[in-house]
């Protein structure tokens, strides 16, 4: 069986007939992978580095090919493309430099000791090793930064793993693409080009062959809640159950104090729609809900703004059907008021919403806390005194934001967020994550299925465990655990 893109400006298949793999293909690039994954473990430092840069550089070769095929598989401007590969390189260097310094390794060793208390102690020395064979799922809003290369790919890579990752079906030639780079630079540094590879197909049950397979050790995911759900709960049937690291999207919810109204009132109204349908609204950290005092003239410009305003055709045609089903639906409610933008005809285009209520609405139709893919967002008018509470009922999210000013008291209604959010922001928009040390990029369920990160360096120990090795001769242990220490790794000695 074979497939092909289909372009979202227009619908019209794009790129070459692709075969999808079988059941006995993914079992076999599985296979493989595993069968080469020590020669990757065992890496030095150094060399890892040497590996993520190289990666680094045989996707920035691939530069013009990504922008025309990505461009044309999702309808995304060019320069959000350029802006991915750019990330998408900078990730991979982001980790060379840590794994260079050993740091991620965590070496502890505490020596013999025959007077430790309360009983002597043995020689106990204990370093981070990679899982094996990490499955990586595709999402398709960022056809580079998390797609096969994206955030969890390089993170389980530089922590020394072998990949198998599910390309996505809207963006199958950008996947081929990258899967070559790897392949290439997996060659030039001496490694078996079995460590990478990708699974083409559109068959819902090439995610059931690799969740459950024995030796797929570990789940990255970016994704829909739904299939989220799906791999947790595959993952959790396994006679060896493995870890999901799945971010599954979220509604991060701004609320707008009177003070800042005040303060910039056409500016926050106009950015509140900017970030809300920035990439058609298609980022995990869209603002979905936003919590704002009943100001007429605030929401004015809202919609006045809106009105102005078209956007990009969604990325596939399922995604485009399940905007406008459920924007028709939450349409059709009473005591909402509906906001529109200018509509595009082209493709899967689709038109720009808003839906505007109170509190007391919202709260009893679940609809409007839901996350809806695409452009829109939930204005809900309420009284500032009731945030507190507000944000107490809240899911886990991603992110939260508050928009205030100085003379504001946020510290009450930033205990609530810093608890349901991963990523906490003061006078910002959540759309778009940074690629630094400090990011956290997940949050409490069903933000995401752990307390982890999808982006930044920490994002790396995901996939690693610790192993402790007691009483053994130095020749035999590791080198980062060698008292000669020859790839000169911090040790944290006693």
């Amino acid at each position: 069986m074979t497939f092909r893109a289909v372009k979202p400006i227009d619908g019209a298949p794009y790129g070459v007939e692709i075969p999808e793999h079988s059941k006995s293909e993914v079992d076999l690039l599985i296979k493989k992978a595993t069968a080469s994954s020590h020669s990757i473990a065992t890496q030095s430092p150094k060399k890892r580095a040497l590996l993520l840069r190289t990666i680094a550089a045989e996707i920035e070769a691939s530069r013009a090919s990504l922008i025309e095929l990505a461009c044309a598989e999702t309808a995304l401007p060019e320069a959000r493309i350029a802006g991915e590969i750019t990330r998408t390189t900078v990730q991979f260097e982001l980790f060379a430099r840590l794994v260079e310094t050993g740091k991620h390794l965590a070496v502890a060793i505490d020596k013999a000791d025959p007077n430790y208390s309360p009983a002597p102690r043995p020689d106990i020395r204990k370093m981070n090793h990679p899982l094996g064979v990490v499955a990586i799922f595709a999402a398709s809003n960022f056809p580079l930064a998390f797609s096969v290369a994206g955030g969890d790919a390089a993170s389980a890579i530089a922590a020394g793993n072998a990949i198998v990752a599910k390309a996505h079906p809207s963006h199958p030639n950008t996947c081929a693409t990258i899967e070559s780079a790897i392949k290439s630079a997996l060659k030039k540094c001496g490694l078996s080009e079995d460590l990478y590879s990708i699974v083409q197909g559109i068959n819902p049950e090439i995610t059931h062959w690799l969740a459950l397979h024995d030796e797929v050790k570990a789940v990255g995911f970016t994704g829909s809640e739904i299939v989220g759900r799906i791999l947790v709960n595959l993952a959790a049937t396994r006679k060896e159950p493995i870890p999901v690291f799945a971010e599954m999207g979220s509604l991060n919810p701004v609320f707008v104090t009177k003070n800042a109204i005040a303060d910039r009132s056409e500016v926050l109204a106009k950015g509140i729609i900017d970030s809300a349908l920035m990439g058609s609204g298609q980022f995990c950290t869209k603002p979905g809900l936003v919590f704002t005092p009943n100001d007429t003239d605030f929401i004015e410009t809202m919609k006045s703004h809106l009105a102005t305003l078209s956007v990009a055709p969604l990325l596939s045609k399922s995604i485009a059907e399940r905007y406008s089903s459920a924007i028709a639906k939450l349409s059709s409610a009473g005591k909402i008021e509906v906001a529109s933008g200018a509509t595009n005809e082209a493709g899967f285009g689709v038109t720009p919403t808003i839906f505007i209520t109170d509190w007391a609405t919202a709260a009893a139709n679940h609809e409007l806390l839901e996350e809806h893919f695409g452009p829109t967002t939930v204005v809900i008018t309420c009284d500032e005194n009731q945030y507190v509470e507000i944000a107490s009922s809240l899911q886990g999210q991603l992110t939260a934001t508050i928009q205030g000013t100085d003379d504001d008291k946020p510290a009450e209604l930033l205990s609530i967020l810093k608890e349901k959010a991963g990523r906490v922001i003061w006078n910002g928009f959540p759309t778009g994550v940074a690629v630094t040390s400090a990011m956290n990029h997940g949050g409490p369920w069903p933000s995401s299925s752990s307390h982890t990160t999808s982006v930044g360096t920490d994002a790396i120990y995901r996939f690693m465990r610790p192993v402790a090795y007691q009483g053994f001769a130095q020749n035999v242990l590791p080198e980062p655990l060698q008292d000669a220490n020859s790839w000169a790794v911090p040790q944290s000695i006693n």
